[in-house]
């Protein structure tokens, strides 16, 4: 009992470590003083000033375009990715493939966004939306092909997929008629994931980003020059609870498709 109590105190000294710091950014951002260092009352002033800001709205709108087109590149280069890793017969060197995918998630963001951009220079591609659309997609690519590959393998086998090919359909027609929708609800899994992963990415962001491509955490990082405010926080605060939603989603979306 004296154990189990004793674990439960580390674990709450964990959290109170991980979340207290986001607990005084969620209060600091409700303070009507300019600077963060005491509090002189209660507003929602600067909550209401994001919605005024024009170059933060350009920033948002921006970050969710960028996130949207990293997740549809991801979602559809995960898909055929994992198609060929699970309904094809083992092809040489299909272990170093699967290794390689997760290469992204090991190797520390600074590495990935000087890799990336000395490419582009050398290859005289020029900075710009797309380029850095394609740097997120291939970051956020092992979690749209984890979460799809999963879904493929516990299908167990392809037996409705020859089934369908049995009855005249093409291979195509079978992937597009039976395995996509099979696969429907793992692949909007790994689009949200990717999109999570898109909408935060500071780092390669901050390398690959073209002139005039400014995304929201280059945004708050430009800001934070001049010190934290209450209006950074309240931003924070805006930006976290859309990341809870998204993974919320995401984890929901995990236990419907592993109860069907």
């Amino acid at each position: 009992m004296t154990k189990n109590k004793g674990l439960a105190s580390f674990c709450c000294l964990i959290y109170a470590f991980l979340y207290l710091p986001l607990a005084v950014m969620f209060v600091f951002s409700f303070n009507d003083a300019r600077r963060n260092v005491v509090w002189k009352g209660f507003t929602f002033k600067w909550y209401g000033s994001l919605f005024h800001n024009a170059e933060l709205l350009s920033a948002l709108v921006t970050t969710l375009e960028l996130a949207i087109a990293a997740s549809l590149f991801a979602s559809v280069l995960g898909l055929f990715a994992s198609y060929a890793m699970t309904r094809h017969a083992p092809f040489k060197g299909r272990g170093v493939y699967a290794s390689l995918m997760s290469v992204p998630l090991m190797m520390p963001e600074v590495v990935m966004g000087v890799g990336l951009l000395s490419f582009f220079v050398r290859a005289h591609i020029p900075l710009n939306f797309w380029t850095l659309a394609g740097a997120h997609a291939m970051i956020a690519l092992p979690y749209t092909a984890s979460s799809i590959r999963a879904r493929l393998l516990s299908l167990k086998d392809s037996r409705l997929e020859d089934a369908a090919m049995d009855l005249g359909a093409t291979e195509w027609e079978a992937f597009y008629k039976v395995t996509l929708p099979l696969a429907g609800p793992a692949i909007f899994s790994g689009a949200l994931l990717a999109f999570t992963v898109s909408f935060e990415d500071f780092v390669t962001s901050f390398f690959i980003a073209g002139i005039g491509i400014v995304t929201m955490p280059i945004k708050i990082y430009s800001m934070m020059k001049f010190g934290v405010t209450p209006e950074i926080n309240a931003l924070a605060c805006c930006l976290l609870l859309l990341t809870v939603v998204l993974l919320a989603s995401q984890k929901l979306l995990v236990r419907k498709d592993a109860t069907s």
